[in-house]
């Protein structure tokens, strides 16, 4: 962790779910106010769940708010496994009922079909992104970013001008039966505006200061650089 990245440990989940919240609120402000619109990628996961509820009752103009997903796992809306559930479930609600929602998963029958098109829709919120909030695994991967997956390559080269990426993990604990996904790629975490990366549990925060060069989290944080904030809590 380079001494420029911000981190903060937090003594309960609730007082990380609330001050998370307030972080993110304040940074779409500062966008609105600048430019009069703003976007916010979300990412899947227990921990950031909480943090979307507190953050749909607080006031911004969310009319002018763009939501999209840093990755998606290749099953339907309704699917428990679902991203974009979570997302509706959790964030799109209240006050932020008004925000635009940018979905990740199309009709292909495989996200290896449906990446121009995904690209195409993302393309105008990524160029940057205000405020991206990501998770880690105990693997060490973010997004979509496996090691040894399918397409790993092309969503992590510096190089690649998509957005977006298709993914084909190695079924795992941590995958389950959903390998097939969709993925923001390196260059779009690189650019964007501010990263808030949420992690629980002192396992993975052991993970993340191990600095493993083979663990899509190391490289995530190399990308993201001084735009990148830490929210933990054991």
């Amino acid at each position: 962790m380079s001494q420029t990245t911000a981190f903060h440990t937090f003594g309960t989940p609730e007082t990380l779910h609330v001050d998370a919240a307030h972080w993110i609120e304040t940074r779409l402000a500062d966008a609105l106010a600048r430019r009069g619109q703003a976007s916010l990628i979300c990412s899947g996961g227990s921990t950031p769940g909480p943090v979307y509820r507190e953050l749909s009752d607080l006031d911004l103009n969310w009319s002018k708010v763009s939501v999209g997903l840093a990755d998606e796992r290749w099953v339907e809306a309704s699917d428990w496994a679902s991203n974009e559930k979570l997302v509706r479930d959790t964030l799109l609600k209240n006050k932020a009922a008004d925000a635009t929602f940018l979905p990740m998963k199309t009709a292909a029958a495989s996200p290896f079909d449906a990446i121009d098109e995904v690209d195409a829709l993302y393309r105008p919120i990524t160029s940057p992104v205000d405020v991206m909030v990501l998770g880690m695994g105990t693997d060490g991967h973010t997004l979509s970013w496996f090691e040894d997956a399918k397409g790993i390559d092309e969503a992590m080269s510096p190089d690649i001008t998509r957005n977006v990426a298709a993914i084909e993990a190695q079924k795992s604990k941590t995958t389950g039966d959903h390998t097939l996904r969709m993925t923001l790629t390196l260059p779009v975490v690189a650019r964007a505006r501010y990263i808030l990366l949420l992690m629980s549990g002192d396992k993975k925060r052991t993970v993340f200061e191990r600095r493993n060069s083979t663990h899509p989290v190391t490289q995530m944080r190399k990308a993201a650089g001084d735009a990148l904030t830490i929210f933990s809590c054991s």
